[in-house]
């Protein structure tokens, strides 16, 4: 039976938080926060495809995770059943997500 999982935004970073200093790009313009703001919650809907407004970067980076959960797999014995945590990879501004499962 696949699940749905539903990812939530728990912490973003902005480079200050990473570096200690503001990052400013070659082109002059300064790396802010990335856009999804902490709290917010997006549904996938068990097919796997990514949910609507979310972050293609992130997707690539979380998918494997919500594969697993989707599929009734997870991390019992160290996280908890039904429950994953995954990162994007941008260097300057990371964002942390958690993962749940559910029927």
């Amino acid at each position: 039976m696949q699940n749905k999982v539903k990812i939530t935004v728990v912490k973003q970073f902005q480079p200050k938080d990473i570096f200690g200093y503001d990052y400013t790009l070659v082109s002059g313009k300064t790396v802010t926060k990335c856009s999804l703001k902490e709290g917010k919650e997006f549904i996938s809907d068990g097919t796997g495809n990514m949910p609507e407004g979310f972050c293609p970067h992130a997707w690539n980076s979380i998918f494997k995770n919500v594969h697993l959960l989707t599929w009734g797999g997870g991390y019992s014995e160290t996280i908890g059943e039904g429950i994953s945590f995954g990162v994007c990879p941008d260097g300057l501004r990371p964002v942390i997500f958690k993962l749940e499962k559910f029927d």
